[in-house]
């Protein structure tokens, strides 16, 4: 079997090894993204676990950089891509949106080699993972500006893939998770993944501009969960006693400008028509209160006093299954 190999990253039995996958070009050198791989002793699966597709979302970095540190290959069996920025450029902007083409590249999937830079991103990204994973994983935050709470995504369409995916998503260590079928997520790689037969999903958690450790805490727990469920690392993920389950995720947009305050936290179960928080002018008025378009968790809002314009995306009230 031939070894493992993604950019200049190849794996060798029993090591963990680094490398560069290029994923574009500036006008000089090359646009590359940081790989490790962690490879058992022993064969089994590949899981593909990344960060950063979103340039302020750093978490899933920190927590990747965790889980290596004290993995012990002694215990693996298969492999551990690790590619720590999915978008090297929006990570160096500090950017939501791949500053070159103002793109959000998790929109775009499966890209293309010939076309606008995003697209050739998502492209070299997609190629490699397909060659390469059995499973991945896409970790996820509320980057600068807003707060998620910690659950898990995956795409539901019922294939077996999608089935393996939400396995997967009830070992990742949080009760809340979303069966995904919303139109606007089609350009996702976890979507893509899914529809060419591979299990993905997202894990979402904390943001706002900071990292604290029980952010790390709970990517580790995914990774490790995940790493469990598909027999990669000994022993069994830790299951819920119940999930909490979500369907279409509505999306909350500002009419106004100001500074918003947000009256509800993320995670919260909001019902049809509640203020979720007011945004106040430079005069201190309060110029309008978003209010939840459906009974719902809340799977994202903007943190505290964020300044907004109009047309921003306050929060993501996610229904409820069964509710």
């Amino acid at each position: 079997m031939a070894a493992i190999k993604v950019g200049t990253a190849v794996a060798k039995p029993g090591k963990r090894t680094t490398g560069e996958l290029v994923v574009g070009y500036y006008p000089d050198r090359a646009i590359t993204a940081p790989v490790t791989i962690a490879c058992g002793a022993k064969p089994g699966k590949t899981l593909w676990v990344q960060g950063c597709i979103h340039g302020p979302e750093v978490g899933g970095v920190v927590g990747i950089l965790r889980f290596l540190e004290k993995l012990d290959l002694r215990k693996v069996s298969g492999t551990i891509v690790a590619v720590m920025l999915a978008n090297p450029t929006a990570f160096r902007g500090y950017s939501r949106n791949t500053p070159i083409d103002t793109t959000n590249l998790n929109r775009v999937f499966p890209g293309s080699a010939d076309g606008p830079h995003s697209a050739q991103t998502a492209h070299a990204l997609m190629e490699a993972a397909s060659a390469t994973a059995d499973v991945l994983l896409d970790l996820h935050s509320g980057g600068d500006r807003s707060l998620v709470p910690f659950y898990a995504l995956y795409w539901d369409d019922g294939s077996p893939a999608s089935l393996e995916a939400g396995r997967l998503a009830r070992a990742a260590g949080t009760r809340d998770i979303w069966a995904a079928r919303d139109e606007w997520l089609g350009g996702a790689m976890f979507t893509i993944l899914t529809q060419r037969g591979k299990p993905a999903l997202i894990v979402e958690c904390g943001g706002g501009a900071q990292v604290p450790d029980e952010h790390i805490a709970s990517y580790v727990t995914a990774i490790r969960g995940v790493a469990q469920a598909i027999g990669i690392l000994p022993g069994k993920p830790a299951r819920q006693k119940s999930y909490r389950m979500m369907r279409e995720g509505l999306l909350v947009y500002s009419t106004s400008g100001g500074l918003f305050r947000p009256l509800v936290k993320p995670g919260a179960v909001v019902r049809k028509g509640q203020v979720l928080g007011e945004i106040i002018d430079l005069h201190g008025a309060v110029v309008e209160r978003p209010r939840a378009p459906s009974k719902g968790l809340i799977a994202s809002i903007r943190r505290r006093y964020m300044p907004v314009y109009s047309g921003d995306q306050i929060a993501e009230c996610n229904t409820l299954v069964g509710n």
